[in-house]
C-alpha cells in the first residue's frame, strides 16, 4: 500500500505524529522479559514498570480517531498489531454500566477480536479460562447452555455440559461422536470398538482433563470468589452459573473474569523455548474501547483492569486505549497541563509525568497511577487549508508502524528447520538405536540387552548360537525333545537354588554342560538326539543330587553351553565362562565336550588355563588326556576300542568253519583337525597287525548327509528310535588320583543282521556281575594278578 493512500486513512490533527509514535512504542514488545522497551524522556531512555490505560479525550471526533488508530495498528510492518476495536455505545438494549452482563459482553467481544484468523496464526490468541468462565456464566441462562441450574442436585447436567462443549471443541471427538460416524463406526467393526472409540475413550479423558487440564486447575487456584469454597471444582463451577452468580459479589465476578482474559494474554505471550511461536508475538495486543463513559461499562472495566493489575503484580500483554468525551472521573485527577497541553510535548512531558508517577505511586494499589490521560485536538477535515501541511509534517513520517522481526531462532523458517533438524535427529537416534539394537540382537542370538541370557550367548560367523544359558535359553533348537530337556534341567535348576536357600550349609555345586550339538546349524535329528541325551544323563545326576537330603549332599546346578559344530568355538565359550567363574564362585567345573578334535585340544587347554576341571563323557582319542591334568573322561580310549575290536576280529577268524583271509580294511577321515579318527585308525592298524593281519588303510572324506558331521565320536542317524537300550557299565579310576580313564570300561560288540537290527555278539570289561566275553583281552585290573 503506498504511503499517501496510508496516510489518508490516518486523522489529521495537530500533534498526531507524536501520539502514533507513543503507540508505536507501547505496542512493540521487547526481545528480553515482559516489559516494554524503554521510552525516550528528554533524549534518556527509560525504563518502565507497565503499560499504561491510555484515555483519549476527543470530543465529538472520538469514533474517528479510535478507526484511525486502528487502521494504523491494521497496516503495520510486517504484519499486523492484533487489535480489537468495541464500540461500548452499540448495540440495543444495553445492560446496567456496572453490571457482571456488560463486562462480559464486553470481554467476549474482546476476546473474538483477538481470536481472528487476520491475526495470523503467531498473533491469535486463544482464550481457555476466559471461554470456561464465559461458558459457566451463561449456563442456566436463557438462549445459554442446556445446563438447567434451578434444579436440585443437577450436578450431573452441568458435568454432561462440560463434556459437550469439551467434545466440540475437540476435532477428533467430534468426528467419532457425529451421527454419522457413528453410523459408519457401528457396521462396520466390533461393537466393542464402537463402545470404547465413540464412549468409554471420551468420557475417560474428559475425567482426566477435569482433574489435570490447565484450565480447570487455573479456576480453582485464582484469588477470586473464594474458588475453594466448597472445595471441588464442580461446586465451584455451580457457583458460576446462572442464576448462581446473581448472589455473588459482582465485583470479585468482575475482577473473575478480566483475570481469565488477562491469564489467557499472559500464557499466550510467555516466552518458552520450546514454545517458539510465543517469541514471534513481538507486538502486544491493543484494545480500543470507543465511547467509553459513564453511561456504558467502558468506566468499569477500565477500574476493573487496573485493579486486577494491582492485586496479581502480573505483567499484562495488553494496551488499553480508551476512546471518549470526557475522561475517567474516578481516580484521575485533571492535571495542570490537561487542558492547555501540547501534543509537540506529549512524549516528553505527559508520558514522562505518568512514568514518574507510576514509579512512585504505583505500589500504593489505586488506580490512578495507571491512567494517561491525553487531550485530542480537533480532527482537521480534508478541506481544512491546513489538513495537508499538517498531514505532511506530523503524520507522513510516523503513518508507517514498523513492528521488529522476532529473534532469528524463533522465525518460522528457522523453527520449522529446528523441528526438521530435531526429527531428524530424534529419528537417526532412534535408527541408530534401533540398529545398535538389531546389531546387538543379531550378534547375541537374537536375544535383545534387557533378556537375561543376552550378555552370555554369541552369535558365531557359521550362524550358530554360543555360549552358556542360565535361564531358559534353548539355543533356537528344531528338536522339540531336546527343548523338553533343557526345560527339565532350568526348571530344576530353580529348584536347586530354592533347596539351597532352605539348606545353606549344604554344598552348592554348578557344573558347565558343555556340547558341540546343541545348536541348528544343519544338524540331523540324530545327532540332535545325541546332545539330547548327553544332556539327559546329566539332568538325571541333578534330579538324583535334588532328591538327597544329607548335610553332605551337595546341590547341583546345570548350564547347558554350547561350542558349536566340531568344539570351533569351544575358547569363546571359555572366555565367557571365566566371566561367569568371577562372578559365581560356586561353578566348579565343565562336563560334555564333544568330538576329538584339534579345536577340542584348544578348548581343554584353555579350561586348564581358567582353573576348571572337566570330566568328557564320550571323548576316546588317545591325546586328550596329555591336554591337561585336570582332564578325565568317561569313556574307554581308542587303544582299548582297537585292542577289543582286533580280538573279536582273532576270534571269528579263528573259530568259524571258513577261514576267511586274515585282511582289514580301514576307511579314516582325511581331515587333518580329526584327532579321534586319525589316533583310532592308528591304534586299529597297530592292534589288527600284532594279530596277524594285512591292514589296508584307506582316508577319503565322504560327503556328508544332510545335518550330518561325519568326524563326530558320536554315532550317526541310527544311538535315535533305534538307539540300544543298555548300561555303560563301571566307571572305576581304581583309586589312583593321577588316573584320567576309567579302567575296563565296557565296550560292547554289536552284529547287524539284514533287517537293520544290532545284536550283541559279546561285550568287554565290567558291567554288574557278569563276565565279559572269553575272547576279551585280560581285564586291566587283571593284569597285576
Amino acid at each position: 500500500m503506498a504511503s499517501n493512500e496510508l496516510d489518508s486513512n490516518i486523522p489529521v490533527f495537530r500533534g498526531a505524529g507524536h501520539l502514533l509514535r507513543l503507540i508505536a512504542d507501547l505496542v512493540r514488545r521487547p526481545r528480553r522479559r515482559e516489559c516494554p522497551e524503554p521510552v525516550r524522556h528528554r533524549g534518556v531512555a527509560q525504563g518502565r514498570e507497565g503499560l499504561p490505560v491510555i484515555c483519549l479525550v476527543s470530543g465529538g471526533d472520538h469514533t474517528q480517531l479510535a478507526k484511525g488508530i486502528s487502521y494504523f495498528l491494521s497496516h503495520a510492518d510486517p504484519r499486523r498489531v492484533p487489535h480489537c476495536l468495541h464500540d461500548l455505545q452499540a448495540g440495543s438494549p444495553l445492560p446496567a454500566p456496572e453490571s457482571v452482563e456488560a463486562v462480559r459482553r464486553t470481554l467476549e467481544r474482546l476476546a473474538q477480536g483477538f481470536a481472528r484468523s487476520v491475526h495470523g496464526s503467531d498473533g491469535r490468541v486463544r482464550f481457555r479460562r476466559f471461554g470456561l468462565v464465559n461458558w459457566l456464566t451463561q449456563a442456566g441462562a436463557a438462549g445459554g447452555s442446556p445446563y438447567a441450574g434451578g434444579m436440585e442436585g443437577n450436578d450431573h447436567t452441568l458435568l454432561q455440559g462440560l463434556r459437550e462443549r469439551e467434545f466440540r471443541r475437540r476435532r477428533l471427538f467430534g468426528l467419532l461422536r457425529s451421527p454419522e460416524t457413528e453410523l459408519a463406526v457401528d457396521g462396520k467393526v466390533p461393537w466393542w470398538v464402537w463402545l470404547f472409540a465413540v464412549h468409554v475413550f471420551p468420557l475417560a479423558w474428559f475425567r482426566v482433563r477435569r482433574g489435570l487440564g490447565r484450565e480447570y486447575r487455573w479456576l480453582l487456584n485464582q484469588p477470586y470468589l473464594a474458588p475453594r469454597d466448597p472445595g471441588t471444582f464442580i461446586g465451584f463451577a455451580e457457583r458460576l452459573t446462572a442464576p448462581h452468580h446473581q448472589v455473588e459479589d459482582p465485583e470479585q465476578l468482575r475482577k473473575l473474569m478480566v483475570n481469565a482474559f488477562l491469564e489467557d494474554l499472559r500464557v499466550a505471550f510467555r516466552r518458552r523455548l520450546w514454545r517458539p511461536r510465543t517469541a514471534r508475538r513481538t507486538a502486544y495486543c491493543v484494545a480500543l474501547l470507543d465511547g467509553a463513559d459513564a453511561d456504558n461499562c467502558g468506566y468499569p472495566l477500565l477500574q476493573t483492569i487496573i485493579d486486577v493489575r494491582n492485586e496479581t503484580g502480573a505483567f499484562d500483554p495488553l494496551l488499553v486505549i480508551s476512546c471518549g468525551a470526557e475522561p475517567p472521573a474516578e481516580g484521575t485527577r485533571i492535571r495542570a497541563d490537561w487542558g492547555h497541553s501540547s501534543l509537540w510535548e506529549l512524549a516528553d512531558r505527559l508520558y514522562g509525568g505518568w512514568r514518574d508517577t507510576f514509579l512512585h505511586q504505583g505500589r500504593a494499589r489505586n488506580r490512578a497511577p495507571w491512567y494517561l490521560p491525553v487531550t485530542v485536538p480537533r480532527l482537521l477535515p480534508p478541506s481544512d487549508e491546513s489538513h495537508e501541511l499538517t498531514r505532511r509534517l506530523e503524520v507522513a513520517q510516523d503513518a508507517r508502524l514498523r513492528i521488529p522481526e522476532p529473534p532469528l531462532w524463533a522465525r518460522r523458517v528457522v523453527s520449522v528447520a529446528a523441528a526438521c533438524g530435531v526429527v531428524v535427529a530424534l529419528l537417526g537416534a532412534g535408527g541408530l538405536i534401533l540398529s545398535r539394537e538389531s546389531n546387538y540382537r543379531q550378534a547375541h542370538c537374537g536375544l535383545h540387552r534387557f533378556e537375561n541370557d543376552a550378555d552370555t550367548l554369541r552369535t558365531a560367523e557359521t550362524g550358530e548360537c554360543i555360549g552358556v544359558a542360565r535361564n531358559g535359553f534353548t539355543f533356537h533348537s528344531p528338536d522339540p525333545l531336546l527343548n523338553k530337556t533343557l526345560r527339565t534341567v532350568y526348571a530344576q535348576n530353580a529348584r536347586a537354588e530354592e533347596a539351597h536357600r532352605a539348606a545353606p550349609e549344604r554344598p552348592f555345586v554348578t557344573l558347565v554342560h558343555l556340547s558341540a550339538l546343541l545348536s541348528v546349524s544343519g544338524k540331523s535329528t540324530g545327532q540332535l538326539a545325541y546332545g539330547r541325551e548327553a544332556l539327559q544323563g546329566a539332568a538325571s545326576a541333578q534330579s538324583r543330587q535334588l532328591r538327597s537330603s544329607g548335610a553332605a549332599e551337595p546341590i547341583l546346578r546345570l548350564f547347558p553351553a554350547n561350542a558349536g559344530s566340531g568344539m570351533r568355538f569351544g575358547t569363546r565359550v571359555v572366555e565367557i565362562l571365566e566371566g561367569l567363574k568371577r562372578q559365581d564362585p560356586s561353578l566348579v567345573g565343565v562336563t560334555g565336550l564333544d568330538q576329538s578334535r584339534e579345536a577340542t585340544n584348544r578348548t581343554i587347554r584353555k579350561l586348564t588355563a581358567a582353573g576348571l576341571p572337566m570330566v568328557a563323557t564320550t571323548l576316546s582319542a588317545d591325546s586328550l588326556v596329555r591336554q591337561s591334568p585336570m582332564y578325565f573322561q568317561v569313556s574307554p580310549q581308542n587303544t582299548r576300542e582297537a585292542e577289543v575290536a582286533a580280538a573279536y576280529a582273532d576270534h571269528v577268524v579263528g573259530h568259524g568253519r571258513k577261514k576267511p583271509a586274515r585282511q582289514v580294511r580301514i576307511i579314516s577321515s582325511a581331515d587333518p583337525s580329526d584327532t579321534y579318527s586319525k589316533t583310532l585308525s592308528d591304534d586299529v592298524a597297530r592292534r589288527f597287525r600284532a594279530r596277524g593281519f594285512t591292514v589296508e588303510k584307506t582316508s577319503f572324506t565322504p560327503p556328508p548327509p544332510p545335518g550330518a558331521d561325519p568326524s563326530s565320536d558320536a554315532p550317526g542317524p541310527g544311538t535315535g528310535d533305534e538307539a540300544l537300550d543298555g548300561e555303560s557299565g563301571i566307571i572305576s579310576f581304581g583309586g589312583d588320583v593321577d588316573r584320567q580313564v576309567p579302567l575296563d570300561k565296557l565296550l560292547s560288540v554289536q552284529h547287524i543282521d539284514g533287517a537293520g537290527k544290532p545284536t550283541q555278539a559279546g561285550f568287554c570289561g565290567r558291567v554288574g556281575g557278569q563276565k565279559q566275553s572269553s575272547w576279551c583281552p585280560p581285564l586291566e585290573a587283571e593284569k597285576g594278578r
